[in-house]
């Protein structure tokens, strides 16, 4: 007999889901009823001006913030200027025994000794030092004078005049669209004109040649033309160079003073006369047998430059032989220096002159009558071998 088997606790319903054990109470609304949608948020529109007045609200914080660290900085500014206006906070420092500019001049470093004015180890020397000069700033340099014009180079001012012609024709291709100018004729040319006609019937392409040749000649004699126009005359041509050389001395005028062994040569006379009268130079030039040659000029810093490479370089002062091919004198050792050059207040000469004196004594008399006789003893105490009174003449 088989065993029965006992039943010890109550036996879930299975019509009711809750006594279920498996039963998920979250599913309730899935499984119990119909089913429900959900339920879309609504809009809650913000009030006009809501944003404006915070953003006013914190910019409004911003300014109070940056105020207060101003203040605070004005602060502690002005309580460093009080430390350091303190007369408690100020150290004078004492003066040194023997300043440092007048230390390699004494003995020892007390100005009780005695002055190392000579012996091999002192500064004073017979030389005399010459200092570099500094050129002034340009206020001071110009004194009221308009400043120098820009020096372009070539390829700068083709570049500024391609960028000028390009706007005019940009400027007159827009009026033409504009209808505001009458376009331009085809530029007929032989090398183009039958690209030009070829959607045109030509029935006498000679005439159509005549055409074009004749607007070739007639743009020819009109470009001749107007440079013929714009060219200037001989007075004129004379008037702007001395314009301009007026106003380069106004700027600056220089003097310039030469040595030569020699000046006897006709072809030596001729060019240091004739280029000094073409540069507008004044001044004298003066030949001595017995001694040296002087020659100085005075003009503009832009002409008296030139002269300087003219005397200096341009002309060969060894040359002896004259236009027949004989020889004058032996001028194998002749050379020309420049001995001083500077700027000057005001002409001492009217014209350009060129003396022969007999003596050192007449040449004197020539130069007193320009107040200008000491150059002849500057000439005369010059050495081309002291490498302390050479100067550069291109400096």
């Amino acid at each position: 007999q088989k065993p029965k088997l006992k039943i010890t606790h109550e036996t879930p319903s299975l019509t009711d889901p809750t006594q279920n054990p498996y039963f998920d109470p979250s599913l309730t609304r899935r499984t119990h009823g119909p089913q429900t949608r959900r339920r879309h948020k609504q809009f809650h529109f913000a009030e006009p001006g809501q944003y404006v007045e915070q953003a006013e609200r914190k910019r409004a914080e911003a300014r109070m913030e940056q105020l207060k660290q101003e203040i605070a900085e004005r602060a502690e500014l002005a309580r460093l200027e009080d430390e350091v206006l303190d007369a408690s906070a100020i150290q004078f420092v004492e003066p040194p025994q023997v300043e440092w500019w007048d230390a390699p001049f004494l003995s020892e470093a007390s100005y009780g000794s005695d002055a190392k004015l000579e012996g091999p180890d002192s500064l004073c020397t017979i030389y005399i030092q010459h200092p570099v000069p500094i050129e002034p700033p340009l206020a001071i340099r110009s004194q009221g004078v308009a400043p120098a014009q820009l020096i372009l180079t070539h390829k700068e001012r083709k570049k500024i005049r391609r960028q000028r012609r390009l706007e005019q024709q940009r400027e007159r291709r827009e009026k033409v669209m504009l209808g505001l100018l009458p376009p331009e004729p085809p530029k007929l040319k032989m090398s183009n004109f039958m690209q030009i006609m070829a959607n045109e019937s030509v029935p006498d392409p000679t005439k159509l040649e005549a055409e074009v040749r004749r607007q070739m000649q007639a743009r020819q004699t009109k470009h001749e033309a107007d440079n013929k126009a714009r060219k200037l005359t001989k007075e004129q041509r004379h008037e702007k160079i001395e314009a301009k050389t007026k106003a380069d001395e106004e700027a600056c005028l220089m003097r310039a003073v030469f040595r030569i062994n020699k000046l006897e040569h006709p072809q030596h006379w001729h060019k240091v006369t004739v280029n000094a009268r073409q540069m507008h130079l004044t001044g004298t030039a003066i030949s001595c047998p017995t001694g040296f040659s002087l020659v100085v000029v005075e003009g503009s810093a832009k002409n008296v430059k030139a002269y300087k490479k003219l005397m200096l370089r341009r002309i060969d002062w060894t040359m002896s032989q004259n236009d027949q091919g004989s020889v004058t004198n032996d001028l194998t050792n002749n050379e020309c220096h420049l001995i001083w050059q500077g700027e000057i207040d005001k002409r001492k000469f009217r014209q350009f002159k060129q003396h022969t004196s007999a003596s050192e004594t007449q040449a004197k008399k020539w130069l007193m009558r320009a107040k200008s006789d000491e150059l002849w003893q500057l000439a005369k105490q010059y050495d081309p071998n002291d490498s302390i009174t050479a100067l550069d003449p291109f400096a």
